[in-house]
Formats: structure tokens, C-alpha cells, sequence
């Protein structure tokens, strides 16, 4: 896959989009340079803000069956590892398309169009992201989409974070197990709306939020004016995620779809949270990120 980045920017911002994977890169707030997205520094994750599609999360097995045929595919899909081609730019936004392919119809046997949009809204600090994906099959086409955005934290101390649910007094966390769900769940308590975080929270991997409520969050600093928030209406899961051992990012991911059951049937049809999408149909959806250092 080829590296190639493509930058646009308003008074507040610029963004820079890899054409692999079609992933943010980048978003630094111009004024004070300051840097929100990370790094993907190899050594601890390797990654800025992949999309997932067609899959989100991981299958039992690395596999799924489709129309009787087992596929295999890796966590979160094969979008985040593929070229996408930058298919129109103007000053405040960049649209990319992943089309299907021969390599694409070896692990998932539909055709498709997938665009990913990134603009500037009229709001100085504000990203929108869109998805539109056209289904270009002769059959219903299964699958989830996702986002998984990672932000730098200025100062590398989950303690002095809060997330801001808004609305909710509580969160209820569906657990894994080396990625799978094992069925059992985890209430957690929210203060005013706010979880404070803290590493431990993630020793059992991700926070998984099946159908969230508040259809925002926000990550604060709590003793600086450090700000990211997340907007996603058209979303109905959320996963927040911080690697185990490390205190350097946290990822705010608006998701439809998630990972299978420890006890699956391995059937794309039956996968919870999928998706179907019908003949010479159009799905779309977006989410807004929000910024301030």
C-alpha cells in the first residue's frame, strides 16, 4: 500500500488524509500548532484512525460464512488496509472511493462503492466525516461500518481525563474476551454524566456500548482547555478504546456493528448489529468531531 497524503484546511484547521486506508492522519488546530490525532507510532499502535468496513470488530475464528461459503477476515475489515483513490478536492473537502475488486471479492463477494467524505462545516472547529456506500450487487448486501479516530492525549495520564456522556447517569459495557463478547455486561456509574478515566478501565479491552443513548461525548482535560467531542446521530454503537499499558491516545469509535459472540454461528445474516443493504440502494451516514486545544 502507498503512502500519499492530501491536506486541506480552514482558518482554525488542517487535515491531512493518507489515501490508504482513506484514514485521518491528521488535524492540527493552526493557531498553536497543536496536534489532536495520534501519532501511529509502530511501536505502540500503529494506526491513526482506520475505517471498518465491511466488518466492525473481530469474527470467531477470523471467519464468516456467506451464503454457505466460509471468507476469512481480520478485525475490523479489509477498508483500513486498502487503497482508496481520491476522487475529488476542493479548498474544505476531500471525497476518496474504495470500489470492489478482485482482491476484494476473494474475502467479501459483493460489489460496492465505497466514498468516505471529510469537510469543514461552517463551524471554525468542526470536522464532518461521511460514508456513502452503493451497493452494486445483484443481491442484498450485509455490513457494518465504523469509525475508530485515536487522539493524542496532550499530557500522557488518563487520569486526568474525563468523558462527557451528557445525558446518561450510567453506561452499560459489554465485555470481551480476546475480542469476543462472552455475553455478560458491566454497569458503570456516571457522575454528573462523567466517567473519569483511569488505565484500569481498560484491562478487559474496549468500552462497548451496544445502542448508546447520548448520541454525543466528549473527552476534557480537566485542568486545561483540551476538548475533543464526537457527534454521531446516524451511529448506534460506541466503542472507546485505550491501549493496555499506555496512557498516550484514546479512541472514540462511532460504530454500527460489532464483534461476534463467543457462541456465534459464524452466519453474516444472523451477526447481530449488521447491516443489509438492498440491491441499487445507498447507505450513508456521518459524525462530527469537534476541537479545541
Amino acid at each position: 500500500m502507498d503512502n500519499q497524503f492530501f491536506i486541506i484546511n480552514n482558518q482554525f484547521l488542517s487535515i491531512s488524509v493518507n489515501k490508504n486506508g482513506a484514514e485521518l492522519a491528521s488535524v492540527m488546530q493552526l493557531d498553536n500548532q497543536f496536534e489532536f490525532i495520534w501519532n501511529a507510532n509502530p511501536t505502540v499502535w500503529n494506526r491513526h484512525a482506520p475505517v471498518l468496513f465491511p466488518i466492525v470488530g473481530k469474527l470467531k475464528n477470523n471467519k464468516i460464512s456467506i451464503n454457505g461459503i466460509l471468507y476469512e477476515m481480520n478485525q475490523h475489515g479489509f477498508a483500513r488496509d486498502s487503497n482508496f483513490e481520491l476522487v475529488n478536492k476542493t479548498e474544505k473537502s476531500m471525497t476518496f472511493l474504495l470500489q470492489s475488486s478482485f482482491e476484494t471479492l476473494e474475502k467479501y463477494p459483493f460489489e460496492f462503492q465505497f466514498y468516505i467524505n471529510y469537510s469543514f462545516t461552517e463551524i471554525n472547529n468542526q470536522l464532518k466525516i461521511t460514508y456513502k456506500i452503493a451497493n452494486n450487487s445483484n443481491v442484498e448486501m450485509p455490513f457494518s461500518i465504523g469509525a475508530h479516530p485515536g487522539f493524542k492525549l496532550p499530557i500522557p495520564d488518563l487520569n486526568q481525563y474525563d468523558l462527557n456522556f451528557y445525558s446518561l447517569n450510567h453506561i452499560e459495557r459489554h465485555l470481551l474476551v480476546d475480542g469476543l463478547f462472552n455475553n455478560e455486561t458491566e454497569n458503570i456509574k456516571l457522575e454528573n454524566h462523567f466517567l473519569k478515566l483511569n488505565p484500569d478501565l481498560f484491562d478487559k479491552d474496549a468500552i462497548v456500548i451496544k445502542n448508546c443513548n447520548s448520541k454525543k461525548i466528549a473527552l476534557k482535560h480537566q485542568s486545561s482547555n483540551y476538548e475533543v467531542s464526537c457527534e454521531f446521530n446516524d451511529f448506534n454503537d460506541l466503542g472507546i478504546w485505550a491501549k493496555k499499558g499506555n496512557q498516550a491516545f484514546i479512541c472514540l469509535e462511532p460504530w454500527l456493528g460489532y464483534s461476534d459472540n463467543i457462541d456465534s454461528d459464524g452466519e453474516i445474516n444472523n451477526k447481530k448489529g449488521i447491516i443489509k443493504l438492498a440491491v441499487n440502494e445507498t447507505f450513508e451516514a456521518s459524525y462530527f468531531l469537534n476541537f479545541n486545544s
